[in-house]
């Protein structure tokens, strides 16, 4: 997979009293694992993805993995993986509150099974709710 590296001195920069202030948001960095091409990312993959340097990353993880947004887990001696934490995922499900349960077209559940199905004989009866005569 393609990453975009930046180079530095656009990731990051100081304000007027020489604090770090970010350009790679929280929320870019949360996007780039959706983006990533496996389930977790590492430090050292966000640094790469970013051009941060790899301590950078590790904190911007680590202080999202405090809000809750990631969790973490230690692998062997040394490395970490980090991964959305399930509430991210599930603040970031479509929204489906507006379904209605009771709606017609959840009476022919059965067009959804992976077993052969009577749709195509009857696609007029499921959209128009009556069987169109031919002419």
């Amino acid at each position: 997979m393609y990453y975009r590296t930046l180079r530095s001195e656009y990731v990051s920069n100081r304000n007027g009293q020489g604090k770090y202030t970010p350009t790679v948001t929280d929320e870019e960095i949360l996007a780039s694992f959706v983006a990533a091409d496996r389930p977790f990312q590492t430090a050292t993959d966000i640094s790469e993805r970013f051009g941060l340097d790899r301590s950078q990353a590790y904190r911007r993880l680590q202080r999202l993995a405090d809000t809750g947004s990631l969790e973490k887990s230690k692998i062997g001696s040394r490395a970490v993986v980090w991964w959305e934490s399930k509430s991210t995922i599930d603040e970031s499900s479509p929204d489906i509150s507006g379904v209605n349960p009771d709606d017609e077209f959840w009476k022919y559940a059965g067009m959804f099974t992976s077993g052969p199905t009577d749709v195509a004989a009857n696609v007029d009866k499921y959209l128009y709710g009556e069987r169109r005569n031919e002419p």
